[in-house]
């Protein structure tokens, strides 16, 4: 996939956005420019990962309501029926069939069980946890959504600059051999041209290739093909790193990061559980009713003219109440009681290597972020510099005082600090997302400011 872009090196500042736009929209059939926003709410109906947390959710709000059924009243009803018939043939032949009927109407209720209570406060922090890997998975999502936009687009500048690269240095190549045929340049000017227009050749090619895949990395995660992201809006304002101070940022990560509540959820669920295998030495009352109705049809026939038709029905109340205490059970509460501890204890120590782990990661990504942000700013200054140096050496070389390597220097010093500076400028918008990431408290809505910074 090539981009018709060479000349977009020559355009103006304020042209250059409008053209990367028509540039990228003719990159394939049918294709339509989107935003960042777009791109994401299209990856959240794709992506693996995302569905199975959201899944996951809704299964976890299934359980606490099995769990929330231990508190509830439990009824059923039985129905039976049977009919017997039964021959005796002896000296007086008699016969018999008896027909039954029954129905129960049962009920339960458990006034008493400290263990289906704690279970169901588990069950209730289990939905948290759902909750917060649901949030947590988000969140990744737009990281890696934003990754691949960004990568689409920085593979697209490098290729542009790799273009424009090779059309200075075979614009070059060719004031050359016009030198060399008029006896002002030597054969050397010529050969260092060359070499340098087969370099150029051969990192456009590359970058063809990195622009594919790009693609092809960003279609994987959506699920469709035809995305083209928008560019970036030249010149660019960059947003600053706000609140501007790790002590911030690590105080937003301690009360929202998603691992950070997924660990401390995790301690309670824990504890919880120590204490209802604690619960299982103390007694359990439940509370039975039922309801019975019965019917018998009983006919005797006989030889001796005894017999006839027996039958009726009749019905019965019960009510019952079940008192129920663990006397030995041969070790298994204690032993389960222990395991609940161990168990208890560990759940602290992840939880306390979780808050190490998400305070390093946030400081990390802050630190990155502003570290992206001050290299913005040099590459920019670069950028005119270089800007000012390629123009003085190629006046230089008009009159004599430099050589043609000295020009191809400088055209390809200004043409990697340009490419440096499109990949910082995608780099750190990338780095503001993982730092709200790294907190926690990275939405969709974040999502918007980064989109007014693109071409609509």
């Amino acid at each position: 996939m090539t981009f018709p872009r060479a000349g977009l090196a020559s355009l103006s500042p304020a042209l250059k956005p409008l053209a990367w736009a028509l540039a990228l929209a003719f990159c394939g059939v049918g294709a339509q420019a989107q935003s960042l926003t777009e791109v994401v709410d299209a990856a959240r109906t794709y992506d693996a990962a995302y569905l199975g947390a959201r899944s996951s959710a809704e299964a976890a709000e299934a359980r606490y309501g099995q769990a929330r059924s231990l508190h509830l009243p439990s009824a059923n009803l039985s129905v039976g029926g049977s009919r017997n018939v039964n021959n005796t043939p002896y000296t007086e032949p008699s016969s018999s069939s008896t027909d039954a009927a029954n129905a129960t109407i049962g009920a339960a209720q458990t006034l008493f069980n400290r263990q289906n209570d704690l279970q169901i406060d588990q069950a209730q922090r289990l939905v948290d946890v759902a909750r917060s890997q649901l949030a947590q998975a988000e969140q990744d999502l737009i990281v890696r959504v934003a990754q691949a936009y960004f990568n689409v687009l920085a593979a697209a500048d490098a290729l542009q600059t790799e273009q424009a690269n090779s059309k200075a240095i075979a614009e070059q190549l060719a004031s050359a051999k016009r030198n060399f045929e008029v006896g002002n340049a030597t054969i050397t000017d010529t050969r260092e041209a060359e070499a340098r227009f087969d370099l150029a050749r051969s990192q456009e090619i590359a970058g063809e290739n990195d622009l594919q895949v790009a693609h092809v990395t960003l279609y994987q995660l959506v699920g469709r093909n035809g995305i083209v992201p928008h560019p970036l809006a030249l010149p660019a304002a960059l947003p600053p790193v706000m609140p501007s101070q790790a002590a911030d940022w690590v105080a937003l990560a301690e009360s929202d990061s998603p691992a950070l509540k997924q660990a401390q959820l995790g301690l309670e669920v824990a504890r919880l559980e120590t204490s209802r295998q604690k619960a299982g030495y103390l007694p359990t009352v439940t509370a039975q009713a039922s309801y019975n109705r019965n019917y018998a049809h009983n006919e005797v026939s006989a030889t001796g003219g005894l017999g006839g038709v027996y039958g009726g029905h009749g019905s019965g109340n019960n009510v019952q109440l079940t008192l129920s205490v663990p006397l030995f059970t041969g070790g298994l509460i204690e032993n389960r009681v222990s395991e609940a501890r161990a168990l208890e204890v560990k759940a602290r120590t992840d939880a306390e290597g979780t808050r190490s782990n998400v305070t390093l990661a946030t400081r990390q990504a802050f630190l990155g972020a502003q570290s992206l942000s001050a290299q913005v700013k040099a590459l920019e200054a670069a950028e005119a510099s270089s800007k000012l140096a390629l123009e003085a050496t190629q006046l230089g070389y008009k009159v004599g005082v430099k050589v043609n390597l000295d020009v191809l220097n400088a055209q390809s010093q200004l043409f990697t600090t340009q490419r440096d500076l499109a990949a910082a400028r995608y780099n750190y918008l990338v780095s503001t997302l993982k730092l709200r990431q790294a907190a926690g408290t990275l939405a969709g809505n974040d999502l918007l400011p980064v989109d007014a910074l693109l071409v609509k």
